[in-house]
C-alpha cells in the first residue's frame, strides 16, 4: 500500500470513527459508564486533560462491550449505515480487529511499516502494521498496547496505542499475570485495556500514531 493511499484510508476511519461515536450518543450512559472507567466523569460532566485522553475513551466506548452485550461497532453495523467504498473498508477491519500487547521487532522507514509479535499469543505471531508516525519516531524493542485493523495487505491501528519502554517488559507482564490470578481467568479484552491504560499512566510513553 502506498502512503498516499494509506493517508486516504486513514482519513476516513477518522470520519467513520466520528459517525459511530455519534451513534453511541443513543445510549448516553453507555457514554458516561465509558467515562467513568477511565475517571473521566466528575458525577456531571467529562473532565479529561487532552485530546488523547478523549481519543482513549472513545475507542473504549466503540470497542469494547460495557454495559451491553453488543459493543457499538457492531451496533453501529447492524443498523445498516451507508457507507462508501473506502468506508466499508474501514468497518471492515474493525469488525475483525486484534488488541494485545505488542513488540516491535522491526521497522522499515521507507515503507512506513513494522513488524509487531503479539507478546501475549502462544504462538508468537507477527503482523505487519503500517503507520507513518510510528514507522519515524519509534525503535525496534518499544512495547505497545493497541488494536490492530485489517484492511487490504496490511494492519492499521484503531488510533490509540500506549507505548512503554522495553525495561517494562517483564513488569507489564506481572501485572496481566497477577490480574488473571486475582480474576482466576484470563482477561477480557476491556480489563487488558484498562489494565493498559493504568499502566501507561504509571509509567508508559506517549506514541505517535499517524
Amino acid at each position: 500500500m502506498k502512503k498516499e493511499e494509506y493517508r486516504a484510508i486513514r482519513l476516513t476511519g477518522k470520519d467513520l470513527t466520528s459517525k459511530i461515536f455519534k451513534f453511541a450518543f443513543i445510549n448516553k450512559d453507555e457514554i458516561i459508564y465509558a467515562a467513568n472507567l477511565l475517571g473521566f466523569w466528575n458525577g456531571r460532566a467529562l473532565v479529561y486533560d487532552s485530546d488523547e485522553d478523549f481519543d482513549t475513551m472513545t475507542d473504549l466506548l466503540i470497542f469494547e462491550k460495557l454495559k451491553h452485550n453488543i459493543p457499538v461497532f457492531k451496533r453501529f453495523h447492524d443498523s445498516n449505515p451507508e457507507l462508501n467504498d473506502m468506508e466499508q473498508e474501514n468497518m471492515k477491519g474493525i469488525l475483525n480487529f486484534h488488541s494485545s500487547l505488542y513488540e516491535i521487532t522491526s521497522i522499515d522507514s521507507a515503507g512506513n511499516t513494522l513488524v509487531l509479535l503479539d507478546l501475549l499469543d502462544p504462538n508468537r505471531k507477527e503482523f505487519k502494521l503500517m503507520d507513518v508516525g510510528l514507522s519515524e519516531t519509534t525503535s525496534v524493542g518499544l512495547i505497545i498496547y493497541t488494536r490492530l485493523l485489517p484492511i487490504q495487505d496490511i494492519y492499521m491501528t484503531s488510533g490509540v496505542s500506549f507505548g512503554f519502554d522495553k525495561s517494562y517488559k517483564e513488569q507489564l507482564f506481572s501485572a496481566i499475570s497477577l490480574s488473571r490470578f486475582k480474576k482466576r481467568r484470563q482477561l477480557s479484552t476491556t480489563e487488558l485495556f484498562l489494565l493498559m491504560y493504568k499502566k501507561n499512566q504509571q509509567f508508559g510513553i506517549k506514541v505517535k500514531i499517524v
